[in-house]
């Protein structure tokens, strides 16, 4: 609720005395809007974090205006119904790719624009319609036989997915789904060299299956396999190298920068980790 007089909502006064992060996680777990601006300046608490406690990073981070993507509603609806799937249930298998396929896609405003870009992911990755009656029946390995259900979609899925989209913009990070990826977002401010964005895109998507660890530390050792997996290069040498496959406007558009994932980027996110652990500790 807005005071009368200039527009303050609980989480505008949060921001103005800054206050600890488990104050501003449980304002954010009772659905504070982070994009409400008071009537007198226009200023949202984020603003006000800034321009009151500059040397709050972890204050303006909880604070930032966010709007959760495809994927991490369909695992919040997942995480939030623990009996969802049966067991070697295809529909699980097919949650599991549009986690993949959707990536950081933003969830639409409106929920029959979500129906619909799951609908059309659904044909592109079953080859069928959602409306079909169709059984769709896949093989992973000998002897396994799995399949996919659209009445399931259509009348236990999508309701629920429908009713979180409706407060996507409410939802912060929620402990019980988040993965690796949520901590790359927002994007560093400024990359080592070129070929650092191209890998951090990937390394995002590779790491939108893992949860994130109890200790923050460990999202080193998390960060440095999946460098390894995605580059066949070591953190550990700290020494500069291209990735061809990036370097399409000349060697130096693929140019890897491991000062900036040694020296920076784990850095950052075990930061935020830190900082979300704090805000879901309330």
């Amino acid at each position: 609720m807005q005071s009368q007089s200039n527009g303050y909502t609980a989480l505008h006064q949060a921001a103005w005395h800054g206050a600890t992060l488990e104050v501003i996680g449980l304002l954010l777990s009772l659905g504070a809007d982070c994009r409400i601006k008071t009537t007198d300046k226009g200023l949202t608490a984020s603003n006000i974090a800034t321009i009151n406690h500059p040397e709050r990073a972890d204050l303006v981070y909880a604070l930032t205006e966010r709007r959760l993507t495809i994927a991490q509603l369909i695992r919040k609806v997942i995480a939030s119904k623990p009996d969802l799937f049966d067991a070697y249930d295809g529909n699980q298998v097919l949650a599991d790719r549009f986690i993949g396929s959707f990536g950081t896609d933003p969830c639409p405003e409106k929920a029959d624009k979500l129906i619909k870009k799951i609908e059309a992911s659904f044909r592109s990755l079953t080859g069928t319609y959602i409306t079909s009656s169709k059984k769709v029946v896949f093989s992973p390995a000998k002897g396994y036989e799995l399949q996919v259900d659209t009445k399931f979609w259509k009348s236990q899925f999508f309701p629920i997915l429908s009713e979180f989209s409706a407060q996507s913009a409410l939802t912060p990070i929620e402990k019980e789904w988040a993965v690796v990826s949520d901590l790359f977002d927002p994007a560093p401010e400024q990359f080592g060299l070129r070929g650092d964005l191209f890998l951090w895109m990937e390394m995002r998507q590779a790491l939108c299956y893992v949860p994130v660890p109890e200790n923050p530390s460990d999202l080193a050792g998390i960060i440095k396999s999946a460098f390894h997996a995605l580059t066949g290069e070591s953190l550990e040498k700290r020494e500069d190298f291209c990735i061809s496959r990036f370097a399409r406007g000349g060697m130096s558009s693929g140019g890897i920068d491991c000062s900036f994932w040694i020296e920076k980027f784990i850095p950052m996110i075990e930061q935020r980790l830190n900082w979300l652990q704090s805000m879901w500790g309330h």
